[in-house]
């Protein structure tokens, strides 16, 4: 049987302190950008950027997906087939 995934929501502030953490920030306009103060680009949708209120944020590295069905879903299925699914 496989395990239950929860999801906790955090809120802007949360993630804002998260991302600090973590070398990121958000500019004036709330894209995510680097330590080199440029725009962290979407793995999901072509020409647009990761933004404050379009992302879901993953413990462990820290990574930053959009926050998206696909892009979760495509993140939870790549992280069973390389750790495979510990029942």
């Amino acid at each position: 049987m496989s395990k239950e995934i929860i999801f906790e929501e955090i809120s802007k502030d949360e993630k804002i302190l998260l991302l600090r953490a973590f070398d990121y920030n958000i500019d004036e306009k709330g894209y995510i950008i680097n330590s080199a103060d440029m725009k962290i680009p979407s793995n999901e949708i072509p020409n647009q950027f990761m933004h404050i209120n379009n992302i879901a944020m993953v413990p462990g590295s820290m990574d930053i997906i959009d926050g998206t069905p696909v892009s979760i879903s495509k993140f939870i299925r790549e992280k069973v087939e390389n750790h495979g699914s510990s029942d």
